[in-house]
């Protein structure tokens, strides 16, 4: 049971989750575990990854993509002419042998150019490895505003760099509800909700997120 002298009316994001987190941990000894913030350049790395292999937003597409595709062409992405926002393209591209691709000019030095399976193979990796949900094909949002070179899609920066969601760890929010639901004490939902909390991409149509939260308006 949330604390009763905890009115979430007025207060931040922030105030409202560590009431959260601090209510989870007294009333039901379990501690849950959150992101440990963000920089802009992880926000923008991880984006791009995801517009290049999957794009799993609605209404948002890069600037360059292939006819009837909604992800960042490879022709664009291997481009040695663009200057990469934020981003190195030494953190993404990889050649056929998984070295990084080295310039002559604006031109790929020859047998050094960027491989799409070589490369595409790395960041699936670099998702896994980031932790980022749902194998690594969640959706990320952009770190800048407006979104930069190579993907330039438009979309908003990230709520996580402005304090107003975060991550949770899932498993954590998995015991959480088994622990309510033996306790007769209503949903993760209801819960969350008491510290004015909620889980806006739950039901997301094509990438859904169990484990982020933000402040109900």
């Amino acid at each position: 049971m949330a604390d009763e002298t905890f009115d979430p009316k007025g207060k931040t994001f922030t105030q409202r989750l560590t009431a959260f987190l601090a209510a989870a941990k007294k009333d039901y000894s379990l501690t849950i575990t959150k992101d440990n913030g963000r920089t802009k350049e992880w926000q923008q790395k991880f984006h791009i990854f995801h517009m290049f292999l999957y794009n799993s937003y609605q209404n948002t597409k890069p600037a360059n993509t292939d006819t009837g595709k909604r992800t960042i062409s490879w022709s664009h992405f291997s481009d040695a002419k663009i200057i990469w926002n934020t981003v190195k393209f030494s953190d993404a591209l990889r050649t056929k042998s998984n070295s990084i691709p080295q310039k002559e000019g604006q031109k790929w030095k020859s047998g050094h150019e960027p491989n799409e399976e070589a490369t595409k193979r790395h960041i699936k990796l670099m998702q896994t490895n980031a932790g980022i949900g749902n194998s690594g094909k969640a959706m990320v949002s952009s770190g800048i505003k407006p979104c930069g070179e190579p993907c330039k899609c438009g979309a908003g920066r990230s709520k996580h760099l402005s304090s107003e969601a975060a991550d949770l760890n899932s498993a954590n929010l998995t015991t959480l509800t088994t622990k309510l639901k033996i306790a007769k004490a209503g949903s993760l939902d209801d819960y969350l909700k008491e510290f004015g909390l909620h889980r806006p991409l739950l039901n997301h149509p094509s990438s859904a997120e169990k484990w982020h939260v933000e402040s109900i308006k």
